[in-house]
């Protein structure tokens, strides 16, 4: 059984990681008060278009989630405003993203959208190299090295071409990356150098840091001084530490671990890959956790604490990595631990892990240099005129090949059993869970139905009956005091104003607690023009209104105004706000609404939803749309989507 030295393991996935993680840092604001600044009434689309791409392309490496809420917003108000150049560099931002989280379909989806228009576009360099280089990225993270090298050249060819220098940092340096992975250390140094000259030039920190860790890597192999290697790693490690990048931060930490372990220096490296670890946890990146956990699982088997190197070695297994490179080496180093603590049954259950994993995910390089091995044989054993040997050889070859057919067709039939069995128990889950939802869905919309015609009801009532009835009590109160036989005292007089002045206020409380429980402006002018006066009659509250003006059906109308009532008046209750902003976005298929305050916000975890906004949450999925709450200190925002 092969299994990889700690130094063979650690450069193959080392120099995937810092090869794949460039990140172009971006200069200029904080996220947060490019956050706060989207709030601003002045603010035009094409200024907030831009944004939305500066938060969705720096959330990228850290925040997967955030940097997706702000490419979709982008992408909705790129079209708007017919910006295909924005609108295909929102894909490709979406599409880095989900690359960072390791969702690589998604990534190649989006990154398709993001090529089609980039390719209809002219003179857009950037782009299209950008979209080529996550690509490549993409394929290297998958081990295809010729389709990642084609892809990273096809970016270079594209700056070259417009003579735009400072992307070629990025790219330079991944090409030197697979190299290096390669163990071809002579071509990765060229670009490795050719990348350094222009971070230098450029004053590029961040790209000089990654630089520093694959030459610390490379003078490791090359044999050279510990000073050397522990100087390269130190100094990236600090610039990570200085920007507050934790994927690229414990990367760094590795490289400089790798430094120590390899002359000698356990105790230096042993603290390095344990914090290391930790920052690999905080990113969330689940091949990250599971390589610096078993670069830790490495160092304790060579310390010979077999017992924490299993630990950490299952460890690394649940953080369910989608690099074979990780899984083979975390059950080669199971099962070298439990040989050395003498459990003989693990010991032959990770190495069957082991064999299983790698015949199952050989690729085409291994099976070249099984090809290769076969050749050196028949030549060697022709010379040596073995017939025998060679009779022995075929017949074990097709008892071979017998043996792993009869197992592969018995393990595709239990296979295809399994997948309709659990098809078959997933589709009547699946059945149960939509009846049980629609049935909840039906109760929803009649209690709906049921509000909506009890508030119009009561509100003509209040409106004609009672309305009326007040109406002519004060129309005939001053007749009586007109009258001849009327004889009023001064003091008298005065309550009788008193009352009149009351009546008034009943008359208006009256007519406003009616036209809230059933706005005439909404049944007769639609959304923007009862949203319009209600926000009015907020001090602070704006409202912005975007899209066609088209009616909506009656029923669809009352929900949006009854869900965005709900949320400004628990704003105006709870978030001690100094300004609400409710924005309405209305397409030909798709309606969608935002209320937002700079209030106090709160915790999600902490604090349990409130009967209104169980109320509204309700109200949308009753309509089958989507409700999204974003809390911080900052304030609140609460965006709802559906289709109309």
């Amino acid at each position: 059984m092969r299994i990889y030295s700690y130094k063979q393991y650690y450069s193959l996935n080392l120099i995937l990681w810092i090869a794949i993680c460039l990140p172009m840092i971006l200069v200029g604001q904080s996220v947060d008060s490019l956050e706060r600044l989207l709030y601003k009434k002045e603010l035009s689309m094409q200024e907030k278009v831009q944004i939305y791409n500066i938060l969705s392309h720096r959330y990228a490496n850290n925040e997967v989630n955030r940097s997706l809420y702000f490419g979709k917003k982008g992408v909705v108000l790129a079209r708007q405003n017919k910006d295909e150049k924005m609108e295909a560099t929102f894909y490709k931002n979406m599409g880095e993203a989900y690359y960072r989280a390791g969702i690589y379909d998604s990534a190649m989806f989006c990154l398709d959208k993001a090529r089609s228009m980039a390719d209809q576009l002219e003179k857009v360099p950037r782009l299209q190299s950008s979209i080529y280089n996550i690509y490549a990225n993409i394929y290297h993270a998958q081990s295809l090295h010729e389709k990642a090298l084609e892809n990273y050249f096809a970016a270079v060819k594209v700056l070259e071409e417009y003579d735009d220098i400072e992307p070629l940092i990025r790219l330079y340096f991944n090409i030197g990356g697979i190299y290096q992975g390669m163990k071809n250390f002579e071509q990765a140094l060229k670009y490795h150098r050719m990348a350094e000259e222009l971070a230098i030039q450029k004053n590029d920190i961040v790209g000089l840091a990654y630089i520093y860790v694959s030459l610390s890597d490379i003078s490791v192999h090359q044999g050279q001084s510990k000073e050397i290697s522990v100087d390269y790693a130190r100094k990236a490690v600090e610039i990570f530490k200085k920007v507050d990048d934790k994927r690229a931060g414990s990367i760094a930490m590795q490289a400089l671990a790798q430094a120590y372990y390899h002359h000698g220096d356990y105790g230096a490296a042993e603290p390095i890959v344990r914090q290391a670890v930790i920052q690999a946890k905080e990113t969330g990146n689940p091949n990250l956790i599971a390589q610096t956990l078993a670069t830790l699982s490495d160092l304790y088997i060579n310390q010979g604490k077999y017992v924490q190197s299993v630990e950490m070695a299952l460890e690394s297994l649940k953080a369910d990595s989608a690099d074979i490179n990780i899984t083979t080496h975390v059950y080669g180093n199971l099962a070298q631990a439990n040989a050395y603590l003498g459990h003989p049954d693990l010991t032959k259950k990770y190495m069957i892990n082991y064999q299983e994993t790698m015949d199952r995910y050989a690729n085409e390089s291994y099976q070249k240099s099984l090809s290769g091995m076969e050749v050196k044989y028949e030549t060697e054993k022709k010379e040596l005129k073995i017939e025998a040997l060679e009779k022995q050889r075929q017949l074990y070859i097709w008892l071979g090949i017998a043996g792993a057919t009869i197992l592969l067709i018995a393990l595709a039939f239990a296979l295809i059993r399994y997948r309709l069995a659990v098809s078959r128990r997933k589709l009547a889950e699946e059945g149960s869970q939509r009846l049980e939802q629609e049935k909840q869905l039906v109760a929803v919309q009649a209690t709906l139905d049921g509000e909506a015609a009890e508030r119009t009801r009561l509100a003509k009532d209040l409106h004609d009956g009672l309305g009326s009835m007040l109406s002519l009590v004060k129309f005939n109160l001053p007749q009586v005091k007109a009258g001849e036989a009327a004889v009023l005292e001064g003091i008298d007089v005065n309550r009788f104003q008193k009352a009149l002045g009351m009546l008034d206020d009943s008359i208006r409380e009256l007519r406003r607690v009616a036209h809230h429980m059933m706005p005439e402006s909404l049944l007769r002018y639609g959304l923007k023009a009862s949203l319009s006066d209600f926000c009015s009659a907020i001090p602070i509250a704006d409202f912005h209104y975007f899209g066609d003006e088209a009616r909506l059906s009656e029923k669809l109308e009352i929900m949006i105004y009854r869900c965005i009532h709900e949320l400004v008046n628990n704003a105006l209750k709870h978030a001690q706000a100094k300004h609400i902003n409710v924005q309405l976005v209305q397409e030909q298929d798709r309606i969608s609404f935002t209320v937002q305050d700079d209030g106090v916000g709160f915790d999600q975890e902490q604090v349990v939803e409130g009967m209104g906004l169980q109320n509204v949450r309700q109200r949308v999925a009753a309509f089958g749309g989507e409700m999204n709450i974003y809390s911080t200190e900052q304030g609140t925002e609460i965006h709802v989507e559906m289709e109309c």
